[in-house]
């Protein structure tokens, strides 16, 4: 199971380097008799650096990035791990477009690859670019769950508020 926190600051270690933030949930692949090989994190960290277009050295404390180039290295974290399931929240939220369309093609490409992608998200774009299948929750309340190609922003909107319809008082 991949997850990609709401809070991308929340699932790095600021005072670590990239490479370190890389191989955080796997670092057991990187130590040789109870001792970090150095050499083989670095290789690992520039490949996935190349692959993922991320915009740093791997001994580049993570809290200088930007936003937008943290987001990449949680992914490339994640997806190089090959999760058969990922639950990923509010992925795009405060990215620019580049960085944005760039995480919603690393997902769709898991997708199309066979994973699961569980996407929390208040963003009607990114939630209609992305889903399958949606469920609105509301307040706790389940609203309606529905096949993306039969949803609309409309109806998506209106059960985000707690209306069932445009006639439907407010639920609850």
């Amino acid at each position: 199971l991949g997850r990609i926190p709401e809070d991308r600051h929340a699932a790095v270690v600021g005072e670590l380097t990239v490479a370190q933030n890389m191989a955080l949930e796997h670092l057991d692949e990187f130590t040789q008799r109870g001792r970090i090989n150095r050499r083989h994190l670095r290789r690992h960290a520039e490949a996935l650096i190349a692959d993922y277009q991320i915009k740093a050295r791997p001994e580049d404390r993570i809290r200088t990035l930007s936003g937008g180039n943290i987001q990449k290295v949680i992914l490339a974290r994640v997806i190089e791990r090959n999760p058969k399931a990922i639950v990923v929240a509010q992925p795009t939220r405060g990215l620019d477009i580049g960085a944005t369309d760039y995480v919603r093609t690393k997902l769709l490409e898991q997708r199309t690859k066979g994973a699961t992608i569980l996407l929390i998200s208040e963003d009607l774009d990114e939630i209609l670019a992305l889903a399958d299948r949606i469920a609105v929750i509301y307040e706790g309340e389940l609203m309606d769950v529905m096949a993306a190609a039969a949803a609309t922003e409309e109806r998506i909107g209106l059960l985000m508020a707690g209306l069932r319809g445009q006639d439907d008082k407010r639920t609850g």
